[in-house]
C-alpha cells in the first residue's frame, strides 16, 4: 500500500480528455471509473464581461497516469453504447 501511495505521488499524468460540456465530462469520468482507471480532474475557468458572471466559460479536464493512457483511450473512445 505504501508503494502505491509513493508511486502515485511521482506518476506522470497526461491529459486524456477536455471539454466545455459538464455532462460529457461526467460521462467520460464514469467510463474511467467503470474500468477502474485512476484519474485526476482540473477545471479551468475564465470569467469575463460585465455583470458579474456573463462570459463565464469552464474547461473540464481529465488526466490519467502516463502508463495507462492507452487503456484510458480505449475506455473513453471505444465504449459500446
Amino acid at each position: 500500500m505504501l508503494f502505491k501511495l509513493i508511486k502515485g505521488l511521482f506518476a506522470k499524468w497526461e491529459l486524456i480528455y477536455s471539454t466545455h460540456d459538464v455532462e460529457e465530462y461526467s460521462t467520460m469520468k464514469g467510463r474511467l471509473e467503470n474500468k477502474n482507471i485512476p484519474y485526476k480532474t482540473k477545471t479551468v475557468s475564465s470569467g469575463g464581461g460585465q455583470g458579474g458572471g456573463y462570459g463565464f466559460a469552464a474547461n473540464y479536464q481529465l488526466f490519467v497516469p502516463k502508463e495507462l493512457i492507452h487503456k484510458a483511450n480505449e475506455a473513453i473512445h471505444h465504449t459500446k453504447s
